[in-house]
C-alpha cells in the first residue's frame, strides 16, 4: 500500500512564485502544505483560492517568522494533522524542480531519507555567480568535515524527503533552530543515526522571482559555530 506523501514548503511573501510552484508540484500527483510565515503579500491569498479548487491543496499560517519555525510546524501538522508517512520538503522559489519528485518518491521505497545534492554527480548549479559558488561549496565541505560525513555532499539545500518515524527522532533536537541553521543541523543529527541516507542530484536554480530572505554573513557564522559545537559535543561524549 503507497504511503502518504505531502510536500512542505515554507514560505514568506513568495506571491510571485507560489501559483507556479503549486501548479509544478501539483502535477506529481501529491499533496502540499504551505507552511507561510505570516506573509504579508498576497501568498496566502494565493494559495487559499487554490486549496478551494483542489483539496491536495493545504495552508497553515505559522504566524511567527523563520524558516526553522516554518518547517518544523509545518513538518508537525503534515504528520499529526494530514496523516504524511512520507514528507519532502523543498523551497516555493522554483529554485529546485518539483519534477525531482518522482526520483525522490522511487528512493524512498528503499531508504529513510533522501538527501537533494547539487553536489554530486549529476548535480549542479545555474545561474549563479563565480564567488557565490565557492563559497557555497567552501561551505559544504567544511561541514563534511566537522560532520566526519564524507559520502554525504550537501547540508545546506532543504529539497529533501524522509519518513514520518526520521522526523519523530529527530525533531527534540532540531526544532530549537528557528532559522536556517534548521536545515544542516537535520543532516547532522541524520548522519548521526542509524537511518539509511542516500542522496539524489538536484540541479539547483536561482531564484525564478521575489528576494531572498537569508542573511549570508550572519548565516555563516552562526552555521560554522554550530558545526563546531556540533562535533566538540560528540567528541566529549566519546572522551567519556
Amino acid at each position: 500500500m503507497a504511503r502518504k506523501i505531502v510536500i512542505v514548503a515554507p514560505t514568506l511573501n513568495e506571491e510571485e512564485n507560489i501559483g507556479s510552484f503549486i501548479a509544478a508540484v501539483l502535477l506529481q500527483n501529491v499533496e502540499v502544505l504551505i507552511s507561510d510565515s505570516h506573509s504579508t503579500d498576497k501568498t496566502p491569498e494565493i494559495v487559499k483560492v487554490l486549496a478551494k479548487k483542489d483539496s491536495r491543496v493545504h495552508y497553515l499560517d505559522v504566524k511567527k517568522r523563520g524558516l526553522g519555525l516554518g518547517l518544523s510546524e509545518g513538518i508537525d501538522y503534515a504528520v499529526k494533522k494530514m496523516g504524511a508517512e512520507v514528507i519532502i520538503t523543498m523551497e516555493a522559489d522554483l529554485s529546485c524542480s518539483p519534477e525531482l519528485l518522482p526520483q525522490f518518491i522511487r528512493k524512498m521505497e528503499k531508504h529513510d531519507a533522501v538527501i537533494g545534492s547539487r553536489y554530486v554527480s549529476g548535480g549542479g548549479i545555474t545561474n549563479w555567480s563565480w564567488w557565490r559558488r565557492g563559497f557555497s561549496l567552501g561551505a559544504n565541505l567544511i561541514l563534511r568535515i566537522f560532520a566526519w560525513a564524507p559520502r554525504m555532499h550537501e547540508f545546506t539545500n532543504l529539497y529533501r524527503a524522509f519518513s514520518k518515524e526520521v522526523w519523530q527522532d529527530l525533531a527534540p533536537k532540531i526544532s530549537v533552530h528557528k532559522d536556517w541553521l534548521f536545515v544542516p543541523a537535520f543532516t547532522f543529527e541524520l548522519l548521526d543515526t542509524k537511518f539509511k541516507v542516500i542522496e539524489q542530484p538536484i540541479i539547483y536554480n536561482d531564484r525564478f522571482g521575489g528576494r531572498s530572505k537569508m542573511k549570508t554573513l550572519s548565516y555563516t557564522k552562526n552555521l560554522l559555530h554550530y558545526a563546531l559545537r556540533f562535533r566538540l559535543k560528540k567528541l566529549s561524549l566519546i572522551h567519556d
